[in-house]
């Protein structure tokens, strides 16, 4: 459907120098009495019109936000010609945030808007430009979307998943923000800003109907309610093209062609587009039938005058009568031109001729296996054309498919130690969380790669990376070459709270865990350490880890250990056991050593005290026997005087 041009700067600035947008001017200035009718009759009509004060109020209100779109617009584009890769995807991700925020607070605006008016606090009038308003908002913000995806297509799927750039969460805000994007809202915005001027009609006893019709000749109608149904789909594709053309215009000469067709998967509808071809008029439609129900729950419908120079011949229609669109199934079409159907129109599809239809106008034939078909008619110089939705893919669903295509995770083991190496599109990634076999292993560095210890004996590896949002999951066997083949990947978008990745990861790094001994340990998430986590051993407080997630403690002196850490709401657990058998014996071997040693000390005593007895009496011995002889060496010198002195004496007796 076009978008409404809402009116710029400039109108501000005359308003601010007292003059009034000339097409607010010109409606009010024409209309200004009946207006006042309008006012007066609401209760008793169903028609409406916008008033001058209510147009220049509205004109205030939209060009601040055009004004603040393009500031925000042109602030971003500033910030992300300053960023590298990973900080434009999460410059991105921030004003995704923020638009999905202000898409819900639109959206519930417009619903107490409509409680207000069904409670009769709000004029019929008050709410429709309250609708004008909001539809102006809506269209700023979902401007502000595409240019997110323009500049999102430059940056790499894996960093914006990585960043958390929630593709699927921008499309739900933008599914919201059409309630207020459509047809008639947009319609009703041309007239509370002044660039039409007409009468609209609003309904809210079963959804919002909404329609309008200006001086031109424009007419639109549109209906928005809640979709039925359980998300299923129950009845063929043929029976839900019947009720979408049930609520289209009849009153003008012409006839409303299929454009095309989607099945949405998720949601379990079917959308289809037409278009309308008459003598005196032209138009569009766009209408989405529940697929378990059948029920039309969105309708949006534009008429408008044919151009006086427009010779264009009416094309021709195609419509799917049997069947429903999908890969590889058979289904039939009608060709028709006014109603009329027509014998002998060549079809094509995707460029492949497959036939010519019928005498009925039919065709039957069967779609190929791909997610969209583009189905071709010629008869003479007439064509028709419509467009197939045969596989419904959801922009994450693409962006997988990018990332799978280009994320590459390669290694190899030698001597026990393993290599991985990170790349994306030929790059090397850096800061991925490396998990093996379910424990964290480290971080790649700048070049994408990490090397760690390997399982002796283990021919496969499960190996998770994680940065931020993103995360896969890859299975390798380990060839007998020491190189990892990959065996399987799975690549998914980590929870938003990572529910995932509750549970803290504790391992030892330093030190070797036995009984009494002294350990360094590490706590860690997916993202990696975790500091000021609590950890208890033995349910003692042993303190928190530091900022690199670490901590030092003893272990008791016991066979098993339990130490269990805590973050807030997530906990982990590190289960310690020591053989038991092997601790007795190391017990009986210290002991054994111990006795060793007592009874070396006890030799060494005994000999000593032996060395010292046998030296004592080596002294005493001596000492006695060095008596004797100066006892004897006395007793001989004292005879050997006492003989000299007796010779002498008798020597001198003989002189006499």
């Amino acid at each position: 459907m076009k978008r409404t041009q809402l009116l710029t700067v400039l109108v501000v600035v005359g308003l601010l120098v007292g003059s009034i947008p000339s097409a607010a001017l010109a409606a009010g200035a024409a209309g200004t009495g009946a207006n006042a009718v309008a006012q007066a009759d609401e209760s008793n009509s169903n028609s409406s019109e916008a008033t001058t004060g209510q147009q220049l109020a509205t004109v205030i209100e939209v060009t601040d936000d055009e004004v603040s779109g393009d500031i925000e617009s042109a602030s971003l584009e500033s910030v992300l010609a300053q960023s590298n890769e990973s900080e434009r995807a999460a410059v991105l991700a921030d004003r995704a945030a923020s638009l999905r925020e202000r898409a819900n607070e639109t959206v519930a605006t417009q619903q107490e808007a409509t409680t207000a008016y069904e409670t009769g606090d709000l004029t019929r009038t008050e709410y429709a430009q309250r609708l004008a308003v909001l539809s102006s908002r809506a269209n700023t913000v979902d401007r502000g979307f595409d240019r997110l995806d323009e500049h999102a297509a430059d940056v790499s799927a894996l960093e914006l998943r990585a960043a958390g750039y929630d593709r699927s969460a921008n499309d739900a805000a933008r599914e919201q923000l059409r309630k207020l994007t459509s047809t008639g809202a947009s319609a009703l915005l041309a007239q509370y800003t002044g660039e039409q001027r007409g009468e609209f009609s609003l309904e809210t006893t079963d959804g919002l109907s909404i329609e309008t019709e200006n001086e031109d000749g424009e007419r639109s109608r549109e209906l928005e309610r809640e979709q039925p149904g359980n998300g299923t789909f129950q009845i063929p594709q043929s029976e839900a093209l019947t009720a979408a053309t049930d609520p289209l215009s009849t009153a003008d000469e012409g006839e409303w062609t299929l454009r095309s067709v989607d099945r949405d998967e998720d949601d379990g509808y079917f959308e289809f587009e037409f278009t309308f071809f008459g003598p005196d008029t032209t138009g569009e439609a766009e209408v989405s039938v529940d697929g378990e129900t059948g029920d039309v729950f969105e309708f949006e419908e534009e008429l408008e005058p044919r151009d006086a120079d427009d010779n264009d011949e009416i094309p021709l229609s195609i419509s799917l009568v049997e069947g429903t669109a999908a890969p590889n199934t058979s289904v039939t079409f009608a060709v028709t031109a006014a109603g009329d159907p027509i014998e002998g129109a060549t079809v094509e599809i995707d460029d492949q001729a497959v036939g010519e239809t019928d005498a009925t106008g039919r065709i039957t034939v069967t779609l190929p296996d791909d997610d969209e078909a583009d189905v071709e008619v010629e008869d003479g110089d007439r064509e028709g054309e419509l467009e197939l939705t045969l596989r419904s893919t959801t922009s994450e669903e693409a962006a997988d498919e990018e990332i799978n295509e280009k994320l590459s995770v390669t290694g190899s083991v030698d001597n026990g130690t393993v290599t991985v190496a990170v790349g994306y599109d030929g790059e090397g990634v850096s800061g991925v969380t490396v998990l093996a076999d379910g424990d964290r292993v480290g971080t790649t560095g700048e070049d994408g790669t990490l090397s760690f210890d390997a399982e002796p004996g283990d021919d496969e590896l499960e190996v998770t990376v994680l940065k931020g949002e993103f995360e896969a999951e890859l299975e390798f066997e380990i060839s007998a070459d020491g190189a990892l083949e990959l065996d399987d990947v799975d690549i998914d978008e980590r929870d938003e709270d990572h529910e995932d990745d509750e549970e803290l990861g504790v391992t030892v790094v330093s030190g070797e865990p036995a009984p009494g001994a002294t350990v360094t340990l590490e706590v860690t998430d997916a993202d990696g350490p975790v500091a000021d986590a609590v950890v208890e051993v033995e349910d003692e407080n042993a303190g928190t880890t530091d900022s690199d997630g670490r901590i030092t403690v003893t272990l008791p002196d016991d066979d098993e250990v339990e130490i269990e850490v805590e973050d807030g709401d997530r906990e982990g657990e590190l289960d310690l056991e020591f053989d038991g058998d092997d601790s007795d014996d190391d017990a009986r071997k210290e002991d054994d050593e111990d006795d060793e040693r007592e009874e070396e000390d006890a030799d060494d005593e005994d000999g000593e005290d032996a060395d010292d007895d046998e030296e004592d009496a080596d002294d005493e011995d001596g000492e006695d026997a060095d008596d004797d002889e100066e006892d004897a060496d006395d007793e001989d010198g004292e005879d050997a005087d006492d003989d000299e002195e007796n010779a002498d004496e008798d020597e001198a007796e003989d002189d006499e």
